[in-house]
């Protein structure tokens, strides 16, 4: 904060007189016209992560994030000096002054870079008698055109320079503001003292390396001159006189520096400056004159408000008449002074200013509505004659050649923000009281249901109602949701990941412009709860400004009824009662590890399984019906296998159908599927079959409505001893992570299998090394699961199995913390019966874990283009560095992992903040594909200001990848 007073201060403090200097005004905006493009402050990190949406094998919609990787923004110089940038001998000031007097010339170094760096200054000037006796640096901090204390930063005898130590300028337009004092010898005369005499002003960045040619230095000029006559200095400041204003009993309004602008309903009046209602913002200006020659003389001086300022008529007051308002008429004050306000611009000329006298005017100015942010147009200098201006009138003054020093007041950003719907605005989304949306549907999101286990997403609108760039943090809360539930906040195409912009922690909107607004999406991830609680459901979205964190809004998201599975498929009317996606279960979303149920048949012969077809939508809808050997659909069968669907009671020679209608609100249809293996049909033990329903109708959440469930035949020949052990399992960890997998140990033959027998599971040595262990579990419930009830098995199991009989095992797979993604390790599990004549042999199975973080993996790798030509192709996530104007090139790489097709694939990020697609070229290929129908290419490669995207609809099949590749330039 600048001083208010006059009072001077030691020392040089670095400050910013540029807007908002605690906001970024950044290129990054979702769903907005609002996009800011300047360059981004040095260490910034531009984060960016993509995604990829498809259809897994059972048809459900599935989101895959890919890395994040980060670009730090390296630090670019540039400053000025005064208005140069450069080496120059451009005349900056002029100054007048007597013989033995010492005059003042202000100047501003400004750090246009991007990052803070530190600057020396030189000041280069003849000595005596044809110069000066000394010369002197001192710190201006307020900025008003005179030294701060009477300790300088470097003091110059005759013949030396006056060199000023390093000094701190903050980035992105940070200042330092200083004026130079020139000693004039005592015994000067015309003869002596060739006016002008020149002094020249070198500043030097110490960080020249960061800087362009031509810039690493920069210099001008300052002209003084002798006089015998007057010679008038003038500086202009924000800050109060020593004299009493003609209000308010004296007190002037406080000399503010810096603030927000006014409302627009605010009064450029005396009454409203001295009593300012909210949102009324005024300052004090002071003109500061004196004469420092040897005679007096007429000064003139000519004051033009800039446009973000309205001067308050009949605020201004002359020192030489303390407390008495000047007329602001041409020629209507008192004796001594000439002084007129028109409009924005104010003249005064005093008839007689006697040497070594200093005078001040002051008046009152209001902060425009209009105001832009920062000081552009908040900054101005006077001008004034400084010599003798005889002759002048303030309507007509002569010779008001010479500035002032600049003054500038800085208007600060006010912030505001409202979170609504997609139909709201920012007036009608507004909060009825802090932390409440309002029940209106500009403020509440509704969806009529959602299945459970879905992802529901809400699109919602975030309004900047502030005057300056903000960036919106975003929260939140669970609410009545139910427990499980998970909350994530992407960008307007509801596919791109919101991430973290600032480094605070809190993903956010990335940088919202004033008065404009950004689309964002939030999704919920619903669990699957045993029983489904009853509706409605509200959860609670927070938007907290980061400009200032007092400011926060909220909006609410509401569904209005659960449904626990829009369809289910199962073998009894009421299913087994365990969860379709553990042990044997066929309630809810399926399939299950293990088959609900098992038919055995002689090879050549059909088996009939009963199927139950429950619609729990609210609307009635007819399904296709399926069946495979695999969870992929379209699948296929073991060979020379067939499946006929039949209507309920029926049988293997009843007519085939197809497709069966279900009534809504739990209706249930029975239908029957013959399964026939061929006559050459070996036996097989467990063949496992998979049944799936699909709705052919739109659903009432527009979501495809899919059940899979797991059954298995078992195709018997004569056998005395014999047993298997079933499936083979593929499953997928995570690093650190566990996984379970489920087998059935059937004893297929005649006879007892005889114990003790014992169950091992081997893992290759290097697995072993790696880290990779596994644990075997007695699955006593036969649920698929461990839990507190199952046995860990330490020893043999003493047996024996008799006929037909079975016994659940579980293996727990550990994956080492530091696996990689696509690493896999394949357990063999084989139970060990008594060897003999009445042995059953060594059944096994094998258990294939794959390392990843989803069926769809996505690797992002990105590469500095320094000359953006998009020519140059990742390989790497190693974070980079880059310049303002450089490019990054982008590249992500979906890759299919499972062991089944995936469709309706597409690849989509986002232009992260801080950069643009524009004034980068693009890579030649940015579409591509392997292993995809159909095959992607440029032609599938779609992009707007803020999104790209590579693929629509196309199916990826196992170990198939699709890539997308785009190039962004950093903002300069």
């Amino acid at each position: 904060m600048l001083s208010n007073s006059p009072t001077r201060r030691a020392g040089f403090q670095p400050r910013k007189t540029w807007a908002g200097a605690a906001i970024l005004t950044l290129g990054f905006l979702f769903g907005s016209s609002g996009v800011m493009a300047a360059a981004p402050p040095a260490n910034t990190i531009i984060g960016n992560q993509a995604s990829a949406t498809y259809l897994d094998p059972n048809g459900a919609s599935q989101l895959a994030t890919s890395n994040l990787v980060q670009t730090t923004v390296q630090q670019v110089g540039s400053f000025t000096l005064d208005t140069v940038s450069s080496v120059t001998t451009t005349v900056i000031n002029t100054k007048t002054g007597a013989a033995g007097a010492t005059v003042y010339a202000p100047h501003v170094l400004t750090n246009t870079g991007n990052g803070t760096d530190t600057f020396s200054l030189s000041i280069a000037a003849p000595a005596s008698p044809n110069g000066f006796t000394q010369v002197q640096v001192f710190a201006d901090v307020n900025g008003d055109g005179l030294p701060d204390s009477t300790t300088p930063l470097c003091t110059a005898v005759p013949t030396a320079a006056c060199n000023v130590t390093a000094q701190t300028v903050a980035g992105n337009n940070g200042v330092f503001q200083f004026v130079v004092a020139y000693s004039i010898p005592g015994t000067a005369t015309t003869s002596s003292f060739t006016s002008p005499v020149s002094a020249t002003i070198t500043a030097t960045p110490t960080t020249t390396a960061l800087y362009a040619v031509g810039n690493t230095s920069a210099a001008d000029v300052d002209h003084v001159n002798l006089t015998t006559g007057a010679a008038f200095n003038s500086t202009k400041g924000l800050n109060v006189p020593a004299v009493p204003w003609s209000a308010n009993g004296g007190v002037w309004p406080t000399a503010s520096a810096s603030g927000p602008r006014s409302a627009a309903s605010c009064l450029a009046t005396v009454a409203g400056a001295t009593t300012p209602s909210a949102g009324c913002v005024y300052t004090v200006y002071t003109l500061n004159f004196s004469n420092t020659g040897a005679a007096a003389g007429m000064f003139a001086i000519k004051d033009t408000l800039p446009a973000g300022f309205t001067y308050v008529p009949g605020s201004a007051v002359w020192s030489n008449a303390p407390g008495v308002a000047l007329t602001d008429a041409a020629l209507g004050d008192s004796t001594g002074i000439d002084y007129q306000a028109s409009g924005n611009v104010v003249t005064a000329v005093v008839n007689s200013l006697g040497a070594n006298v200093s005078q001040t005017i002051s008046f009152v100015v209001m902060v425009n509505n209009t105001a832009v942010i920062g000081t552009s147009t908040t900054t101005n200098t006077a001008m004034y004659n400084p010599i003798d201006a005889t002759g002048s009138t303030s309507s007509a003054p002569t010779g008001v050649t010479s500035p002032t020093n600049p003054a500038s007041f800085t208007v600060t950003g006010t912030f505001g923000i409202v979170l609504g719907s997609a139909a709201g605005s920012s007036t009608t989304a507004i909060d009825t009281s802090a932390g409440v949306p309002n029940a209106t549907a500009n403020d509440t999101t509704t969806i009529a249901s959602a299945a459970a286990g879905s992802t529901v997403k809400f699109t919602q609108t975030v309004f900047n109602t502030g005057n300056s760039s903000d960036i919106v943090n975003l929260t939140a809360a669970l609410g009545s949701f139910p427990a499980g539930t998970t909350f994530k906040f992407f960008a307007a195409d509801g596919l791109t990941p919101l991430i973290d912009n600032n480094s605070d922690g809190v993903v956010d909107t990335g940088p919202i412009a004033a008065g404009l607004s950004a689309t964002i999406v939030v999704a919920a991830t619903l669990p699957s709860p045993a029983v489904i609680p009853t509706g409605p459901f509200s959860a609670i979205v927070t938007g907290t400004s980061t400009g200032d964190s007092t400011k926060s809004e909220t909006t609410r998201d509401t569904i209005t009824a659960l449904v626990g599975v829009l369809v289910d498929l199962t073998n009894t009317a009421s299913g087994n009662g365990v969860s379709g996606t553990t042990g044997n279960g066929d309630v809810g979303t399926g399939p299950s590890p293990s088959p609900t149920t098992t038919n055995s048949t002689a090879a050549g012969t059909g088996t009939v399984f009963t199927l139950f077809v429950k619609n729990n939508d609210t609307v009635a809808n007819t399904y296709s019906l399926a069946a495979s050997q695999t969870t992929s659909f379209p699948g296929s069968l073991p060979a020379g296998w067939t499946v006929k669907f039949v209507a309920s009671g029926g049988t293997c020679a009843s007519a085939a159908i197809t497709t069966v209608a279900v009534t809504a609100n739990g209706g249930q249809t029975q239908v029957e599927a013959c399964v026939t293996p061929p006559a050459s049909q070996v036996a097989v033990t467990a063949q496992f079959i998979y049944f799936q329903i699909r709705s052919t109708l739109a659903t009432s959440t527009g979501a495809t409505a899919i059940d899979t469930k797991t059954d298995a035949v078992t195709v018997t020949l004569a056998a005395t001893y014999s047993a298997t052990l079933t499936p083979n399992n593929n499953g997928q960890v995570a690093p650190g992570g566990s996984v379970v997998y489920a087998h059935t140990l059937t004893n297929t033959g005649a006879q007892s299998c005889a114990g003790p027998y014992t169950v091992a599971a081997a893992l290759p040595p290097a697995d072993v090394s790696a880290g990779w262990t596994t644990a075997l579990y007695i699955d006593n419930n036969g649920d698929g699961m461990i839990d507190a009830g199952d046995t860990l098995i330490s020893g043999s199991i003493a047996g024996p199995l008799l006929a037909s009989g079975t016994q659940k095992l579980l293996v727990k797979v550990f994956a080492p913390g530091g696996a990689t993604a696509g690493a896999t390790d394949t357990a063999t599990v084989t139970v060990t019966f008594p060897a003999g004549a009445t042995s059953c042999g060594t059944p096994s199975a094998t258990d294939l874990s794959t390392v990843v973080t989803g069926q769809m993996r996505l690797d992002k790798l990105q590469a500095l283009d320094t000359a953006c030509t998009g020519l140059v192709t990742p390989v790497a996530a190693t974070a980079l560095v880059a310049k303002p104007g450089e490019c990054i090139v982008y590249k992500i790489v979906a890759t299919n992992q499972g062991a089944a097709p995936v469709t309706q694939m597409s690849i989509n990020d986002a232009v992260p903040a801080y950069t643009s697609l524009t004034g980068a070229t693009q890579p030649g290929t940015r579409c591509s594909s392997v292993n995809t129908t159909p095959v992607l290419a440029n032609a599938n490669y779609a992009s707007t200001a803020s999104t790209v995207s590579c693929g629509t609809a196309a199916t990826v099949q196992p170990g198939g990848s699709a890539t997308l590749m785009f190039n962004v330039k950093v903002n300069f």
